[in-house]
């Protein structure tokens, strides 16, 4: 498994969280609480792990 590959599986799971964060934020009517919070944190988290996994094959290969 490369690392584009990793990166791409790590992008789809910020995806996954991502559209969690949307759904429970639309539900409750606009309100952002703790959970949500921790939802969107790890969103970027591993939007984060991904690009720089990407970016380190680029510069690697």
């Amino acid at each position: 498994m490369t690392m584009t590959s990793i990166a791409v599986v790590f992008l789809a799971i910020a995806i996954i969280f991502l559209a969690i964060v949307l759904r429970d934020y639309l539900k409750a009517e606009d309100k952002l609480n703790i959970a949500r919070k921790i939802w969107l944190r790890m969103t970027f988290i591993f939007a984060a792990v991904a690009l720089g996994l990407y970016l380190l094959n680029l510069f690697i290969a």
